[in-house]
């Protein structure tokens, strides 16, 4: 029967061994196989049981003289480490050894408690502590991971699958070493950057090693990333991990407007289109983000690179807050005023007159006291629009609300100007344009007021 020799060679060193809690670790088996040993080795009279305790047998003595424990590192595969975990050694992993490393995963990557007692917690004794047989090998394989050049995952198993280690190995020895290096280390799976590494991520690349590539992400070689790093963070770094991720949940964060508009610089929409549809971090900060900045790589870059950078983020960052600025500008050039409270003023001395729904609902926007001017243009604009608030708008938008701004404001100079309330001083030239202007058709009125608004 398999690992019987190991069975009870454990029972021979301790009689106590069924009591102990770490009886799995110790003997390296399941709690399965070690009841169905136990079965075998009691009904075949190779131990026994006194007060509680067992005991070799004189034919189980015999049998362990003739059937001694066997070295896993052997003559064919003398680099392998001692392995006491037997199903470390299997070539396919059982279930029991799968869930045990998920749940490993977890902990590592995710924080979840380890249970005590648990397979997940041997695998933690045996390969990942101090005194462990395999610390020397997973030296070997994070120096092989850090050296800074991608690494694929697949050729990196075959490598020590060749020495004679399984998949369960190597695998559990790259998990710490990832748990422990995942800040400087970017993970793309089929080509495609993959920005959190989790246990369902590390099951991927556990059983799919050929989709995944490795590669170190701190830079030395090149000081002026920290410069760079600097602009959207607090925190100085050459960890070009580090600086994609800002970078990221920057571009994340802008407005719907912002990440749209091509009312922004040329290098600023290169700028932002070349992030949102960056794969590698690698390749975005050494070429793409340079070239379209400064048309040159990394390498080539000085200080410029810097103050590009800052120039498009600052433009970005500011690009919604600017159009709502210029919308509020163009609203009050519209309706000839200088503040709210005067246009207040003068909805509220026309109010009497003003009959379409249009302008009545736009009066109750404009004479709002309790908003800041921010809310106050923001609710203007989205009323008149019909539509989304405007850090949700497009280019269209903005065009569109000046169009219908410029036609809210003429029909409110009509209204004035028959009430007698003008305070705009409307030359006679102007009162003729505006007749001429209201006799003509919708259509040939968009026109024109399409052609002022975008003057």
């Amino acid at each position: 029967m398999e690992h019987l020799n190991k069975f009870l060679s454990c029972v021979k060193k301790e009689s106590t061994i069924f009591k102990n809690p770490e009886i799995n670790f110790i003997i390296g088996l399941t709690n399965t196989q070690i009841k169905d040993l136990k079965k075998f080795a009691v009904s075949n009279g190779l131990i026994k049981e006194e007060k509680k305790e067992y005991f070799l047998t004189t034919k189980g003595t015999e049998y362990l003289k003739t059937n001694p424990i066997k070295s896993w590192c052997n003559e064919e595969f003398p680099e392998r480490p001692e392995i006491n975990l037997e199903y470390l050694k299997l070539g396919k992993m059982p279930p029991t050894l799968t869930k045990a490393i998920r749940c490993l995963a977890r902990h590592l990557l995710e924080g979840d408690e380890l249970k005590k007692y648990s397979i997940e917690e041997s695998l933690m004794k045996e390969l990942l502590s101090e005194n462990s047989t395999c610390t020397k090998l997973k030296n070997e394989i994070e120096k092989i991971i850090l050296q800074g050049e991608k690494i694929k995952l697949e050729n990196l198993f075959n490598k020590f699958i060749s020495l004679g280690l399984t998949k369960s190995i190597i695998g559990i020895l790259l998990l710490d070493i990832l748990a422990r290096n995942k800040n400087i280390l970017a993970i793309y799976e089929k080509l495609q950057f993959q920005l959190k590494l989790n246990q369902l991520m590390f099951d991927r690349m556990l059983f799919c090693p050929q989709n995944f590539e490795i590669q170190k992400t701190i830079m030395d070689n090149y000081p002026i990333l920290k410069d760079i790093s600097t602009v959207l963070s607090k925190q100085s770094s050459n960890n070009i991990l580090d600086i994609t991720k800002t970078l990221i949940y920057f571009i994340r964060d802008l407005e719907k407007y912002t990440l749209n508009t091509e009312r922004l610089s040329k290098k600023t929409i290169r700028f932002r289109n070349v992030i949102m549809n960056a794969k590698d971090p690698i390749s975005l900060f050494y070429r793409d983000i340079p070239k379209v900045l400064t048309g040159k790589t990394l390498a080539e870059c000085d200080y410029e690179l810097v103050e590009e950078y800052k120039n498009s983020a600052n433009e970005l960052k500011n690009a919604t807050k600017n159009m709502i600025k210029e919308i509020h500008k163009f609203f009050f050039e519209s309706f000839n005023t200088k503040s709210r409270k005067e246009l207040s003023e003068r909805f509220e001395n026309s109010k009497e007159y003003i009959g379409g729904k249009e302008l009545k609902i736009l009066l109750n926007n404009v004479v709002e006291k309790d908003a800041d001017d921010t809310l106050w243009i923001n609710r203007i604009a989205t009323f008149i629009n019909k539509s989304r608030v405007p850090k949700d708008w497009s280019d269209e938008d903005v065009a569109d609300f000046k169009v219908k701004v410029k036609d809210l404001s003429i029909k409110f100079y009509t209204i004035e100007a028959t009430a007698g309330k003008t305070e705009v001083g409307l030359s006679k030239d102007f009162e003729k344009v505006l007749k001429k202007l209201i006799e003509l058709s919708r259509p040939e009125q968009n026109v024109i007021l399409y052609k002022i608004a975008n003057n």
